[in-house]
């Protein structure tokens, strides 16, 4: 390479190492200070931190070159600016932007960083296919998570516990006004569960969103809108690898410090109980009030509380703060299951203000 050439890509790797590293830094402290996101804020240092690795590897290559080419009194670009440059409409504005120009610098970086160092140049590149995943989840499409911030009522599919077959109870839940089904055949073999998460999916589809209870490889299969996790299911970032990571993720969490746990684990939303002891929970003891009180006060997720809530607990609930619930048996084994989750639906929406 010519002493011309090289002091060219060291003036173009330099400018480019400055705009993604100060994109990177924007996305950074949005997420950490707005999104309040702690996996992706970890991600994002993690990925600063392999940057720097990364261009220590060119330092080392091309010695102080980089630094020394720089010309910022002599650059003919910072002379060039677009209307666009000097505004920005919201916030989001300020991260798309600073997105897309760190996605173009890094791709600058790949491609000329390969006639120096190819090892460097497969680093940017893993930089930059992380930085599209991080931008679909920080700018692409909330409707689950909006949806999911305003569910109330959640029912859950057990055909041993319902009055009806799973189907129907679903058919039936969803139209007395459930605004989450979650299938929860914790037996059931995989290619039946499979087949029944089909169907149940299809009654689901612009009506209800649907979970299934952990199985992420079905739920991926299937295109449900997410799972439901306990404890010593896989964690998170391992369940939305398999799904996808716009797709939710739900924790049972029995004390505010598993509610803080979840929200660190960048769950989604958590189920607050056992409120009271349950037949489906016999192995948990119930938490009580107190604790749907610190989640109607303090969690930092969409929450729903869990463990026997029917007619006769409902309200104690409500009076605790909460305003969204988790119902099984009480409503999938009643007589009339549509009317039930309508009668539940009704007294939420009051609890909200919104009837």
């Amino acid at each position: 390479m010519y002493d011309k050439d090289l002091s060219g890509v060291c003036r173009i790797i330099d400018a480019n190492m400055n705009r993604a590293q100060e994109g990177l830094r924007v996305c950074e402290e949005y997420v950490r200070f707005v999104v309040e996101n702690p996996v992706l804020s970890k991600e994002l240092k993690e990925l600063r931190h392999s940057f720097q690795n990364a261009e220590k590897i060119l330092q080392n290559t091309v010695g102080g070159k980089l630094l020394l080419s720089r010309d910022t009194a002599g650059d003919i670009g910072t002379k060039i600016s677009t209307s666009t440059e000097g505004s920005r409409k919201s916030i989001t504005a300020v991260v798309k932007a600073s997105i897309k120009r760190l996605q173009e610098a890094l791709r600058v970086l790949e491609e000329y960083g390969k006639t120096i160092s190819p090892e460097a140049a497969n680093v940017f590149e893993a930089i930059r296919y992380k930085v599209y995943d991080i931008e679909k989840i920080l700018l692409g499409d909330n409707r689950l998570n909006d949806r999911l911030k305003n569910a109330a009522l959640y029912v859950l599919i057990t055909e041993k516990l319902s009055h009806a077959d799973s189907l129907t109870a679903c058919r039936e839940a969803v139209a007395g006004g459930a605004d989450i089904i979650q299938m929860r055949e914790k037996e059931m073999e995989d290619g039946e569960f499979y087949e029944m998460a089909l169907k149940m999916r299809e009654m689901c589809a612009g009506r209800a969103l649907f979970l299934l209870n952990d199985r992420p490889h079905i739920a991926a299969l299937v295109g449900a809108d997410g799972i439901h996790t306990g404890q010593g299911d896989l964690p998170v970032n391992l369940c939305k690898k398999v799904m996808g990571s716009d797709k939710i993720v739900g924790k049972s969490t029995s004390s505010p410090e598993y509610g803080e746990l979840a929200f660190e684990e960048g769950a989604d939303y958590i189920g607050v109980g056992p409120v009271y002891p349950t037949n489906t929970k016999q192995h948990r003891a119930a938490v009580g009030l107190e604790y749907v009180k610190w989640a109607a006060e303090k969690s930092k997720l969409p929450y729903f509380c869990i463990g026997s809530i029917n007619r006769d607990t409902l309200h104690g609930v409500l009076d605790a703060g909460a305003r969204s619930v988790a119902v099984c048996t009480a409503i999938i084994n009643a007589k009339d299951i549509a009317a039930e989750a309508a009668w539940f639906k009704e007294e939420l929406l009051k609890a909200r203000g919104e009837k």
